[in-house]
């Protein structure tokens, strides 16, 4: 049996509970306020159009510290890495833009903001992303700006990766792009 059989014979079924439910409250006296609306199947992929559109978000690079190049046991930092095999401080951000939507995605532009979280330095760096089909995906890499990594003993870099900062293109849902997340830095 398809999917489309099944829901038309669950929503028939709910259908004809509720006519009984009514039927059963009029016959008792009970005046039933007869304003129940059954949802309307949609008539077709037609109807569907307005939900074909790209859908861009950030995703995680790294699944684990030691993945990152990171020792065990490390703060769990998912897009801090580039320790160029010398440990330290990660010297970049690595991030994967992904097109969840069901229609290919045109070029755009992700915006990585830096913040210093002592001195409220900001620096913003923006990467060109080529167009992305449906369900595809590509990794990208940020340098860590000088200046980012705060002084004192629990060190760090803030940042915010957000996909087509200035809404570009007309995404199924718009309120998705943005990732906030930090690396830990050397103490000073």
């Amino acid at each position: 049996m398809n999917t489309v059989a099944v829901n038309t014979t669950t929503l028939n079924a709910r259908r004809l509970l509720l006519m009984l439910c009514l039927a059963a409250a009029t016959s008792q006296g009970v005046r039933a306020q007869a304003t129940a609306h059954t949802p309307a199947l949609p008539a077709g992929p037609s109807a569907l159009a307005s939900n074909e559109k790209p859908d861009l978000f950030i995703y995680r690079h790294y699944g684990s510290p030691e993945e990152a190049g990171s020792p065990r046991g490390y703060p769990y930092v998912e897009f801090c890495g580039g320790h160029d095999g010398q440990g330290g401080p990660a010297r970049r951000v690595y991030f994967e833009v992904f097109n969840r939507g069901t229609v290919a995605a045109p070029a755009s532009q992700v915006r990585v903001q830096f913040t210093n979280p002592q001195t409220q330095q900001v620096r913003v760096v923006n990467v060109a992303v080529a167009p992305l089909a449906p369900q595809a995906n590509v990794v990208k890499r940020v340098p860590i700006p000088p200046g980012c990594y705060s002084a004192g003993s629990s060190a760090q870099c803030n940042f915010v990766i957000t996909a087509d900062p200035d809404q570009q293109v007309a995404e199924r849902f718009e309120n998705n792009n943005a990732q906030r997340s930090s690396c830990v830095g050397p103490s000073f």
